[in-house]
């Protein structure tokens, strides 16, 4: 890895930690009206365990990472290396909840790709739109629906599915809120 490189992600690292600790949160009490089964799913930390690409299956160590809804505020990062080249994406922002809805946008993002990790180049993305997903349930799973993205949450794993087909799975590392 560059020392420029190792350098932002150190940066980077330390403002997510810094507005985390500063309590930069989003209004959580709009999350009042969520059933508490449903919230005990979608939050919480998940570890990166699987990334689906090109037909393989690849897992630690070749990919690591986190995604946590916590209190109104989401963070994930997470990174892959090998099949085509190198990946690296860090982001911190805010979610929203109710009984029909979950909505989540990121204040900052860095994303660091290139063949190689000696060669990848660090991108920097301000704040989007808020992205909002339908919330329904499906047995013992929380389902998170918008076009062409699907998010199943269970109570021990998460998995992204964006255009119908599974592209990375996390597995459950910390408990959700208490009913």
């Amino acid at each position: 890895m560059t020392p420029l490189l190792r350098s932002n992600r150190w940066v980077f690292a330390l403002t997510v930690a810094l507005a985390l600790l500063a309590g930069q949160r989003a209004d959580i009490s709009a999350q009042g009206g969520t059933p508490a089964e449903v919230r005990a799913l979608l939050e919480g930390t998940f570890e990166l365990v699987e990334w689906h690409l090109d037909g393989q299956v690849l897992r630690p160590p070749d990919v690591g990472g986190r995604w946590s809804n916590h209190d109104g505020v989401v963070v994930a990062i997470y990174h892959r290396s090998g099949l085509k080249g190198f990946e690296s994406f860090t982001g911190y922002g805010t979610y929203k909840m109710d009984a029909a809805t979950w909505s989540y946008g990121y204040e900052r993002v860095e994303i660091a790709n290139g063949p190689l990790v000696e060669q990848a180049k660090v991108t920097v993305r301000p704040a989007a739109p808020a992205n909002t997903f339908k919330i329904s349930r499906e047995g013992g799973k929380v389902i998170l629906e918008r076009p062409n993205d699907r998010r199943e949450y269970d109570a021990t794993s998460f998995t992204f599915m964006p255009n119908g087909r599974t592209l990375r799975k996390y597995r459950r590392v910390t408990a959700g809120a208490k009913p």
